[in-house]
């Protein structure tokens, strides 16, 4: 039954009838529906570890999303710019990303939407996220470090009060080295890293610095280090190691300062003298070669011992080297490595916790993103066997490396054809039965067990799931393997594998599949590949007891099918098929077409049609044509170079002498055949086209023939093409360079074009106008060009429907809409949705553990000591400590610390003047939050008149109080006049003078400076009596009119 209405359905979209109707503007809606696997031009990684959320920034601005059960989500701005730095607010479902352009993005995860764009000032060159808080420390090229704290209400920055500036923080070394730029900066409580090479410690409540250590002043002056990367490396935060431009890694000691004797130690400068020296130099080879140390990671096994991470290339990418290494409490052992073997440099590194679904043990990955965009695995406890085990007498092998690839065949995809069923009454509940099927029932993109990440290795026989299948996805492979998918779901699911076996007459055994075609409603398959060789799959019918048209896979494999090859000259480009004639036509890469009965596999002939500058048969389709009442069979072929030739079907004879050409030659992209008549047979009226009663009206019931190229889209008549007239029946010349197209079908069974362009974009057409309907742009996609060798990047397949499917080499598959009627894959909510509200932190979630038991008070320990009291707290506790440190930390970071020097100036001048009134009791500024609209409770005309003219009478009585003491300074100043001569004879034998000119000059520039301010303030004062007259002549109007509506 179900095999019947697809029948009928495509038997009504291809045999219109009635002339052709395009698709409407209403009925195009292009969106990318689903992303699975890993975006081109990846560039850095963040991980939420309580959330188990992997984050992927690419250079042109989209993030992916990869979170637990295969649920997958892509973020997309408005701004496609590159990511510089990016990091989660653990637990709390934002994630926040810093552009190259300094704009601090607010993601939403759950909305999957911008909320805020934080703007940031100068350049910033460090970003950290305080966790199990809201704030953030920002470091800039400067040497600041700006605090800004997330107002999770709101879901927006605010800039803290609070600050570091480099003249605090850098001591007297900022006269001395002027690259001050902030490298690193991590919290508990705040630690720097400047590019000079500088560290300093900061105490947050003490508002100075505890430690400065480092600089350039110790290195030598012909070779300075400047400081690329840092990174803790203890549990307690007494060291940090520090990597450099020269390929130097140092290990560097920070003094503990306890609670009974922490001011001692700072007022003892002495104790830090051992600090300007570091406590380890680690040689791990990078210095020889002055590879950078581009990155450092440390992560702790236990309280005495850990691994660091270690990241180092040049900017050629020459040299690099990425290493593992034990870091324990005793520096003075040998250093234990281990050098994972990289073909190319890492962008980036995360250790990532997955939890098996059948063991429910925990599992730790190493992630690496390479240059390339493309990510490699390694099993971290297999990293740390090595470690253990590497000096033993019989050493352990290697850790295996694992790259993340599309878990769909063992090699990568070349071809594909997607197949949408037809909508069945049972299918919203067998979607509720999947749900729950879901965590178990699709492999893991990120799976370092290849049994469970190749889901073609499952056998098909212990799947009962094909009366479920809705969608068919049909693949050809590289190694010449053909796969069947349930497209049910965005999550591939293998129903059939059909491996290419050895034959003594096929060229190659392992060739890559280059076309495939498959005929639902007769169960034939044709598959074509690089070798030439043609492979036509006949399935058995079975009797039709299941709901699904697809029902006919399940049988056991080997069983349900019969295989006939056919072995042709060139790599196998475009195949079509006659049922009705049981004919098969297939076009090569050298211009022959072919033709074979699929019954007993005989060529009927074989023809060479030659071309210009491409030679390949870009597409076959037979018609059935009649005019003037006779009808023949026809076979149009459509050449590589976008002309066209039509040949008898039976004989291989062309109908004319010369094909219909272009003028200039150009690569062509698609050839179709518009409208046929209900019966089945093209009907061409006898029209003379050379009368100006030659009406679009008329032409619109007559086949046409569409020929899309690389640069244009025409089309022709076909009774023009079949007589070899080359008459444009219409011309669109395209707006950049297309490499796809593709004819779709709306639900009333109108015709549109789709076209995807190589700079991302992609439009959807009308016929026959060819308007444009709507377009999208795809951003982060690989794209072929005219040097790549065929299906070398993305390629690309549409169902009738206006379903596409884009395979992006072996990293991506993307899924895309154009029609807005309908949805057409199941679980859509449940696989986008990577972040769970509610979700409690598990033990050893985050990367640097923390020991239960009572220890020292370090780095990390002096802000539990401040913030959480001595006592170590579990459970609800916790909370509780949670919420105390936010407290605190509000309260600190809410204060100003620091003035600017301009503030600090005026401060001193108004203070040290003995006026009646202090300038700063005026206050001119709101600095609450104002809110929008009118209040009429606050326009109280002469309340507000009292208070300007109160304001205006202190502004007076300020100008007439500084004007007096000016005038007294300067009577006083000319009265010392007299007695210079004194002054003189005291420096002739040595004694001191008070040089009182000197004071009262600066007592003059300040009081001239105090006047120019109440001269502002003034006329400030004057604004805003204006601006209340204007307010509360606005409210007269407003309870004017108030007062109107209610009387009437």
């Amino acid at each position: 039954m179900f095999v019947k209405k697809l029948v009928e359905k495509a038997t009504r979209k291809h045999n219109g009838g009635g002339g052709i109707n395009g698709l409407k503007a209403e009925e195009v809606r292009p969106r990318l529906v689903f992303h699975y696997g890993v975006p081109p031009e990846s560039s850095s990684l963040a991980y939420d570890p309580i959330q188990h959320i992997l984050a992927i920034s690419t250079r042109n601005g989209v993030i992916k999303l990869l979170g637990k059960d295969n649920s997958q989500a892509l973020l997309q701005s408005e701004a496609a710019s590159p990511s510089k730095f990016m990091q989660f607010m653990e637990n709390q479902g934002i994630l926040l990303n810093v552009t190259s352009h300094n704009h601090i993005e607010v993601w939403n995860i759950d909305k999957k939407q911008v909320t805020h764009v934080h703007i940031f000032n100068e350049e910033i060159t460090s970003f950290v996220v305080v966790q199990q808080s809201f704030y953030i420390y920002v470091g800039d090229c400067l040497g600041n470090v700006t605090v800004l704290k997330l107002d999770n209400t709101l879901q927006c920055l605010v800039k803290m009060p609070y600050k570091i500036p480099p003249s605090e923080s850098c001591g007297t070394q900022t006269e001395a080295d002027s690259d001050t730029a902030v490298i690193f900066s991590s919290p508990q409580p705040l630690a720097e890293s400047k590019r000079n090479g500088l560290i300093s410690l900061w105490g947050i409540q003490e508002s100075k610095v505890l430690l400065v250590a480092g600089g350039n002043a110790q290195h030598s002056s012909q070779e300075p280090k400047l400081v690329v990367s840092a990174s803790w490396a203890c549990v307690f935060g007494s060291k940090v190691v520090v990597g450099y431009s020269s390929g130097d890694i140092f290990l560097w000691a920070i003094p503990v300062f306890l609670d009974h004797n922490s001011e001692a130690l700072r007022n003892h400068k002495d104790s830090y003298a051992s600090q300007n020296v570091p406590l380890l130099k680690l040689n791990l080879g990078y210095k020889m070669d002055k590879v950078p140390i581009v990155s450092l990671r440390w992560f702790a096994h236990d309280e005495s011992s850990g691994h660091l991470y270690v990241n180092g290339f040049s900017d050629s990418g020459s040299s690099h080297s990425f290493q593992v290494i034990i870091i324990n409490e005793s520096t003075q052992t040998r250093t234990i490595k281990l050098v994972l073997p990289l073909t190319e440099p890492c962008l980036g590194m995360e250790i990532v916790s997955c939890f098996s679904n059948q063991s429910k043990n925990k599992q730790n990955t190493l992630v690496l993103l390479l240059r390339s965009g493309r990510l490699c695995l390694y099993d971290d406890s297999a990293i740390e066997q090595y470690l253990l085990h590497c000096q033993s007498k019989s050493p352990p092998t290697l850790p295996k490396q694992f790259m993340v690839t599309l878990p769909f065949g063992d090699s990568r995809i070349t071809a594909a054809k997607l197949y949408i069923g037809p909508s069945s009454p049972v299918e919203e509940s067998v979607a509720m039965q999947d749900h729950i099927l879901l965590p178990n029932k699709y492999s893991s993109l990120f799976s370092i067990n290849m049994k469970e990440k190749d889901g073609s290795r499952r056998s098909s026989a212990h799947f009962s799931g094909f009366s479920k299948a809705k969608n068919l996805l049909v693949t050809g492979h590289v190694d010449g393997a053909i796969n069947f998918w349930d497209a049910s779901c965005p999550l591939l699911f293998p129903l059939l594998s059909i491996e290419q076996q050895f034959n003594e007459s096929c060229a190659s055994s392992t060739a890559p599949v280059t076309s495939l075609h498959f005929d639902v409603s007769s169960h034939i398959l044709v598959s074509g590949d690089q070798s030439g060789s043609i492979r036509i799959f006949i399935f058995k019918k079975l009797q039709e007891t299941s709901e699904s048209i697809f029902s006919f896979l399940q049988a056991k494999q080997g069983d349900n099918y019969t295989v006939h090859n056919v072995n042709l000259k060139g790599a196998i480009m475009s195949i079509s098929m006659n049922m009705d004639s049981k004919l098969l036509a297939v076009g090569t890469d050298k211009g022959y077409v072919s033709v074979i009965q699929m019954e007993g596999t005989t060529i009927l002939y074989q023809k060479q049609i030659p071309g210009q500058v491409y030679s390949g048969i870009m597409s076959l389709q037979f018609v059935n044509h009649g005019q003037n009442g006779s009808e023949n069979s026809i076979l149009l072929v459509g050449m590589e170079d976008s002309s066209v030739l039509a040949l008898e079907e039976d004989s291989g004879h062309a109908l004319s002498a010369n094909p219909v050409k272009t003028k200039k030659t150009c690569k062509a992209l698609l050839m179709h055949i518009l409208d046929a008549s209900p019966n089945g047979v093209c009907t061409s009226d006898c029209v003379d086209t050379s009368k100006q009663s030659y009406s679009k009206q008329l032409m619109q019931k007559q086949p046409l023939v569409l020929i899309c190229s690389e640069n244009a889209i025409r089309l022709y008549a076909l009774s023009h093409v079949l007589q070899g007239i080359k008459k444009v029946y219409s011309k669109k010349k395209l707006d950049g360079s297309c490499y796809y197209a593709s004819i779709i079908h709306g639900s009333s069974l109108d015709v549109g074009l789709a076209l995807v362009f190589s700079c991302g974009k992609m439009e959807i057409r009308s016929l026959l106008d060819l308007a444009v309907l709507n377009e999208v742009s795809l951003r982060g996609l690989t794209y072929p060009t005219l040097k790549s060798p065929p299906n070398a990047n993305s390629i690309f397949c549409v169902s009738s429907e206006g379903e596409i499917l884009l395979v992006n080499g072996d990293q991506a598959l993307l899924f895309i809409s154009v029609l807005s009627h309908r949805e057409i894959y199941r679980h859509l909510e449940y696989i986008t949705n990577v972040y769970m509200e509610g979700l409690a932190p598990q033990e050893g979630t985050s990367c640097m553990k923390n020991p239960q038991k009572e220890r020292k008070k370090g780095i990390f320990g002096m802000v539990v000591k401040d913030l959480k009291g001595n006592k170590t707290k579990h459970g609800k506790e916790n909370d509780a400590d949670d919420s105390s440190i936010s407290e605190e930390l509000s309260a600190l970071f809410s204060t100003v610390n620091f003035l600017h020097s301009d503030e600090t100036r005026c401060s001193s001048v108004v203070n040290n003047e003995d006026v009646e009134l202090d300038i700063d009791d005026i206050d001119l500024e709101d600095t609450k939050e104002k809110h929008k609209g009118l209040n009429l409770a606050v326009l109280d005309k002469q309340k507000l008149g009292k208070k300007l003219h109160a304001l205006k009478g202190t502004v007076g009585k300020l100008k007439l109080n500084i004007e007096e003491k000016m005038n007294s300074r300067k009577d006083k100043h000319e009265e010392e006049k007299d007695i210079s001569a004194v002054d003189k004879i005291k420096q002739k034998y040595g004694y001191a003078t008070n040089d009182e000119s000197n004071t009262v000059k600066m007592a003059e520039s300040k009081l001239r400076e105090n006047v120019i301010k109440l001269k502002a303030i003034g006329l400030r004062t004057s604004e805003m009596q204006n601006t209340a007259q204007t307010f509360s002549s606005l409210a007269k109007e407003l309870l004017q009119s108030t007062q109107g509506s209610k009387s009437t």
